[in-house]
């Protein structure tokens, strides 16, 4: 066991250097020349652990996202050599692997169109019907956001909870933004009067690039990684928050007979006692000001206009609210979640940042404002203290003020 431990640590490190190599733009064919036999027997943990030291350390994104890249096509063929599970014992993962097929045959499907597009004998009206088609089609692979939303929002924390290298989540992400702004880009290009072609095969063929990129290291590196490591309970769990988020591009999964609930997470170092409604029934909670049933509690909460978001003082978020209509996509799963990890990469730094001078009583709230297509969103941060000032947590709360906003004049209760 030690010899095969040894060898395994042995393998990360070498595929380490090969990586940091490429990152620092060393000869490549030296480098694989070097390395040649860790790239061979590579494994779906050895990336994982070689993008996690990485991610440590603190390289900024573009140099390591170029890096992985070339990185992993060294790796491939020795990564689609090594037998996949059968994802079929894990409905959670079935799940996405479908998504995946059916994301394939919608981009295999848009390569006829791109190929006429580049024709030098299509004419302008051709043309112009041509990039419509692949407007429409590339518009409609933004209903894949859900197969995103839910890695980020559901999957992730559970790899958090049971992977200690799970530094490559961030990575991954900042691929699933690409993604969200090649797509817009292009049928933002595509809608305007002047169409720059160049541009406009390169925002594709990064979006096609991408898309298959993120794919093949969900199901030869991600899946295989987490297939083991994760309690079926959890899985069943993940599955039951699926249907709150929704399928890209297949039907909608038979749900189980007995479905698996979440179950409520203590704050960090905690061992307080939980009580829901199956424990308080009618008793009532004094709020000072008046006193509530805990449905009437939740009830109130969630039909504010509102997303609220409480992040404890040790930075875990503790509750969500669930209104009708929520503007930023939230799981069960992320209670006892960083919130840290809660965030795109590239907005980390920003919220990082105000949580520190909340903690240092420098500020008390901080407002943004975001145009989200027809809605603009306001997004406001409280920092929650006791009577004597100290610092509790942070309360985010998110509202689409767009009706607000337009509202004139006056309409009075008692007309």
């Amino acid at each position: 066991m030690s010899e095969f431990i040894n060898n395994t640590e042995n393998r990360i490190n070498n595929l380490y250097a090969f990586t940091k190599g490429i990152i620092n733009k060393e000869k490549g064919s030296l480098l694989v020349k070097k390395y040649q036999e860790a790239i061979d027997k590579v494994q779906p943990f050895d990336v994982v652990a070689v993008v996690d030291r990485l991610m440590a350390e603190g390289i900024g994104l573009p140099e390591l996202k170029t890096g992985i890249n070339k990185t992993l096509n060294m790796f491939y063929s020795a990564l689609v050599a090594k037998a996949v599970p059968d994802y079929g014992s894990i409905p959670f993962l079935k799940m996405l692997a479908d998504e995946n097929g059916e994301l394939n045959r919608r981009l295999i499907a848009l390569r006829p169109d791109i190929k006429e597009m580049n024709s030098k004998y299509i004419g302008e009206t051709e043309k112009n019907i041509v990039l419509t088609n692949i407007r429409n089609q590339v518009n409609e692979l933004t209903e894949f956001e859900v197969h995103y939303i839910k890695k980020e929002n559901i999957l992730f924390p559970y790899i958090e909870k049971y992977l200690k290298a799970y530094r490559c989540l961030p990575l991954m992400w900042a691929y699933h933004d690409d993604i969200r702004r090649f797509t817009r880009e292009i049928v933002n290009m595509i809608d305007s009067e002047a169409v720059d072609m160049k541009r406009l095969n390169r925002l594709i063929g990064d979006l096609f690039f991408t898309m298959y990129a993120i794919r093949f290291r969900e199901e030869y590196i991600l899946f295989p990684v987490v297939f083991d490591l994760i309690p079926a309970t959890d899985w069943a769990a993940m599955m039951t928050q699926s249907y709150e988020v929704g399928f890209a591009f297949i039907n909608t999964p038979e749900k189980a007979g007995k479905q698996a609930s979440s179950p409520a997470t203590s704050p960090a170092g905690s061992r307080q006692k939980i009580f829901g409604k199956k424990e308080l029934g009618p008793a009532l909670l004094d709020f000072e000001t008046g006193q509530l049933s805990l449905e009437q509690a939740i009830k109130m909460l969630n039909h504010l206009p509102v997303d609220m978001t409480l992040v404890d003082e040790n930075d875990e978020v503790r509750y969500f609210s669930t209104p009708g209509h929520r503007i930023f996509p939230r799981s069960k799963a992320i209670i006892g979640r960083r919130v840290e990890n809660c965030h795109p990469p590239s907005s980390v730094h920003i919220v990082t940042e105000l949580l520190d001078a909340f903690k240092a009583g420098k500020k008390d709230k901080e407002s943004f404002w975001i145009q989200m297509g027809e809605k603009f969103i306001l997004i406001q941060y409280f920092a929650l203290r006791d009577e004597k000032g100290v610092y509790k947590g942070t309360l985010e709360v998110s509202q689409d003020v767009s009706e607000i906003r337009s509202l004139t004049g006056e309409k009075r209760l008692m007309e």
